[in-house]
């Protein structure tokens, strides 16, 4: 079944032990790209650290793409698929710097993504080097800059047939 995202909510949370968490891991990362898909690969402290800690409070599962030893793990999403960009290989291995500025849930079709939210001025301009949106579009919807550490399938939306 494809998902399809009619409305992109994003509701700020409160979780300063979560917060503070963050606050101690290294703030950089490096670009790396995998098929069409663009992310800047970052601590994998930011998963191993604070999904525990909101797991605590919330019901939530960790990224899919941080199961298996060869999935990508920690990151931020810089250029997505369906933006259609072919990256200029010079760019990959680049180091770039972020701030994490608060906790956010949103709900996307049928799950809910809890993440830090995070600006990095240098990805804002990176992204505009290739005449993109300043945020990253993800399936119709500009998104802030984020590091996903837990989801949630809403059991009350889930269709059985």
């Amino acid at each position: 079944m494809k998902e399809h995202f009619e409305q992109y909510n994003m509701i700020h949370l409160s979780c300063k032990t979560a917060l503070n968490k963050a606050g101690t891991l290294k703030t950089e990362g490096l670009l790396e790209q995998r098929d069409d898909y663009c992310y800047l690969k970052i601590d994998d402290d930011y998963i191993h650290l604070i999904h525990p800690i909101l797991s605590a409070h919330y019901d939530i599962d960790k990224p899919d793409y941080f199961r298996l030893p060869e999935d990508v793990g920690a990151h931020i999403s810089v250029i997505y698929p369906e933006e259609n960009v072919t990256l200029n290989r010079a760019h990959i291995g680049q180091k770039h710097f972020f701030r994490v500025d608060g906790l956010i849930k949103a709900k996307f079709g049928l799950k809910e993504y809890f993440a830090l939210s995070v600006t990095s001025p240098t990805l804002t301009v990176f992204r505009q080097k290739y005449y993109l949106d300043p945020k990253p579009n993800f399936k119709g919807q500009q998104v802030v800059f984020h590091i996903t550490v837990g989801v949630r399938t809403e059991p009350d939306n889930i269709i059985i047939e």
